[in-house]
C-alpha cells in the first residue's frame, strides 16, 4: 500500500471521529428490526447443526420453504459460537457502517488516488440515510462493504480474491447480490482489455452459486416481489457532485468506469423500492463526487488548495442538505431513512445527528423480560403466537422458539397461519383471551399464556453442517489472504 500523506490523515481521522461516536452511542444498536430476522435465522441453523433449506422457526407448525441466501447467517452462526445471539446482532447492526467505511477508502485510495479517496468517504460519511442503512439492512449492507474489495481485488491483479467477493455477495442478498454482479459485468464490457479475466471470475462464480440457483428454481413459485412502500430522501451534495463526476468518469473511462455501473445497476431499484435506492446509491455516488471533488482540488494551489479542503472537511461534516420524499404510512414502524418523514429540506449531517438520535431498538426492558418468560416456561421447539411477524422474529430471536407468523414477506408461506397451532400465546394486556389458556407471566405491557396442550415444531436436518460450513469459510479466507499478500500479482 502507499505511504500516508495529510489526505490520508484526514480520511483516517474522519473514520475514527464517526467510530468513536458510534460506540459512545452503542446503546441505540440495532436499530429497527430487520436484524432480529437474521438473528433468529442463524439461532435456527444452529439448532439444526448447520445450514437447513426449510424455515421451520416461522410459519409453525408447516414452516416454508427458506431461500435467503445464507452467508451473513452463518457469519453470525460463527460468531455465536463465542458471544450471545443478541450482542451479535447488535454488533452486525453497528459494523456494516465502519466497514463500508474502510473498503470504500481502500477501493478509492488504492485505485483512484488519496485524495479521491477523502472526499468520497467525507461524503459517505456525512450521509444519515446511508447510515441507517447499513445499520437496519444487514445482508444488503455487507454487499455494500463487499463491493467495493470486489472492485479493488480484480483492479488489482488478484482474480482469485475478487471471484471469492463476488460469490459471496451471491450467497449474501437475493437482490443486491445480483447487482453486484450485474456491475461487475458491465464494467467487463466496457473495459475490454479485461474481459478475459473478468469472464473467467463471472463464471467461476457463477459455477459456485449453481447450488442456491438450483435451490431458488425449485421454490420460485413462493417468491414474490413484495417489497414495503416506501419513500426515500435525496442527499443534495451527492447528488450534484456524483452527477459532475458522472460525466468526467465516463471521459477518463478504464477504472473510473466503476462507480458508473454500480449506480447503473441500482436504478432499477428505484421503480421497486425507492427508500432503499436513495440510500444505497449514495456509495457510488459518493465515489463519483470523490472524482469530482478531487479534480476541483488538482486545480488549486496554495492557501486556497488549504481553503478548499478544511472548507470541505468542516461543511461536508456538519452539513447535508436532503430533501425528503418520505411518503405517509399508516405503520409509523416502517424502515426509517433520513430524519424528518414529511417532504421539506433536512440539513443534518450524520456528525451532528449521531450523538442525539433517538433509540428504536426492541430491546426494551419490557419486552427482554417477556421473552425471558417464554424461555423459562418452555422447551426449544415449542411453537409461540404473538401478534405481528417482526415481535415473533423478536421472541425467536431472544429464545429459539419458533412463531406462527413470519417477517420476510418475499416469500410466500403455503398455509393460513392459524393461532391454536402454539403451545404459549403472548397477548397484549387487556386483550381477551380464550378461558383454556392459563397465565403464565406478565410484564407491564405483555402477558404470556400457555394452553392445555403443547405444540411443536420438527427440527429439520441440516443439509450442510456447521462445521463444514467453518471450513467453507475459512479455506475462502485463507484463499483470499494469499492472493492479495503473497501471491504475485498477475498482469492485465
Amino acid at each position: 500500500m502507499k505511504k500516508l500523506n495529510s489526505y490520508d490523515v484526514l480520511s483516517i481521522t474522519i473514520i475514527l471521529i464517526i467510530l468513536v461516536v458510534t460506540l459512545l452511542r452503542y446503546d441505540i444498536f440495532p436499530i429497527f428490526v430487520d436484524i432480529y430476522y437474521h438473528t433468529s435465522v442463524a439461532l435456527s441453523f444452529d439448532k439444526a447443526g448447520g445450514i437447513v433449506l426449510w424455515d421451520f422457526w416461522e410459519f409453525a407448525p408447516e414452516g416454508r420453504p427458506h431461500l435467503y441466501p445464507p452467508f451473513l447467517h452463518c457469519l453470525m452462526l460463527l460468531l455465536q459460537e463465542v458471544a450471545t445471539p443478541v450482542s451479535v446482532g447488535k454488533f452486525i447492526s453497528f459494523i456494516m457502517f465502519p466497514a463500508s467505511q474502510m473498503t470504500v477508502w481502500l477501493f478509492s485510495r488504492e485505485v483512484f488516488s488519496r485524495k479521491c479517496a477523502f472526499y468520497s468517504l467525507l461524503l459517505l460519511s456525512s450521509s444519515l440515510e446511508y447510515f441507517r442503512l447499513q445499520a437496519v439492512t444487514s445482508a444488503a449492507a455487507l454487499v455494500l462493504v463487499l463491493v467495493p474489495l470486489m472492485f479493488y481485488a480484480f483492479e488489482k491483479g488478484k482474480y482469485l480474491a475478487a471471484t471469492i467477493v463476488l460469490t459471496l455477495c451471491l450467497y449474501t442478498h437475493v437482490g443486491m447480490g445480483p447487482i453486484a454482479l450485474g456491475s461487475f459485468a458491465l464494467y467487463s464490457i466496457f473495459c475490454r482489455e479485461k474481459l478475459k479475466e473478468a469472464v473467467k471470475v463471472i463464471v467461476l462464480s457463477l459455477v459456485l452459486y449453481i447450488p442456491w440457483v438450483i435451490h431458488l428454481i425449485g421454490y420460485s413459485g413462493s417468491l414474490s416481489s413484495n417489497s414495503p412502500a416506501s419513500g426515500g430522501s435525496l442527499m443534495l451534495f451527492p447528488w450534484f457532485f456524483g452527477i459532475i463526476g458522472l460525466f468526467i468518469c465516463t471521459q477518463r473511462k478504464k477504472e473510473f468506469l466503476i462507480p458508473v455501473c454500480i449506480f447503473i445497476c441500482m436504478i432499477p431499484v428505484a421503480f421497486t423500492y425507492f427508500g432503499r435506492f436513495t440510500g444505497h446509491s449514495i456509495l457510488p455516488l459518493s465515489l463519483l463526487s470523490g472524482v469530482a471533488l478531487s479534480q476541483i482540488d488538482e486545480r488549486l494551489t496554495g492557501r486556497k488548495k488549504m481553503a478548499f479542503v478544511i472548507g470541505a472537511f468542516i461543511v461536508l461534516s456538519l452539513v447535508a442538505p436532503t430533501i425528503g420524499l418520505q411518503k405517509e404510512r399508516k405503520d409509523t414502524r416502517q424502515v426509517p431513512h433520513a430524519q424528518g418523514s414529511r417532504i421539506g429540506l433536512q440539513t443534518q449531517s450524520l456528525m451532528t445527528a449521531l450523538p442525539r438520535m433517538q433509540s428504536d431498538s426492541y430491546l426494551t426492558f419490557d419486552n427482554v423480560k417477556m421473552a425471558e418468560i417464554i424461555r423459562r416456561n418452555s422447551q426449544e421447539n415449542e411453537i409461540v403466537f404473538i401478534p405481528g411477524g417482526i415481535m415473533g422474529c423478536f421472541v425467536t430471536a431472544m429464545t429459539g422458539r419458533p412463531q406462527t407468523l413470519g417477517m420476510w414477506q418475499e416469500v410466500a408461506a403455503d398455509f393460513e397461519p392459524d393461532p391454536k397451532s402454539a403451545s404459549l400465546f403472548v397477548m397484549l394486556k387487556g386483550r381477551k383471551v380464550p378461558s383454556a389458556l392459563t397465565r403464565i407471566g406478565e410484564t407491564e405491557k405483555w402477558v404470556v399464556l400457555r394452553a392445555p396442550d403443547k405444540k411443536t415444531v420438527t427440527i429439520p436436518r441440516a443439509v450442510v453442517k456447521k462445521e463444514i460450513v467453518y471450513l467453507v469459510m475459512a479455506i475462502a479466507l485463507a484463499a483470499s489472504l494469499y492472493d492479495f499478500f503473497l501471491r504475485k500479482r498477475v498482469p492485465h
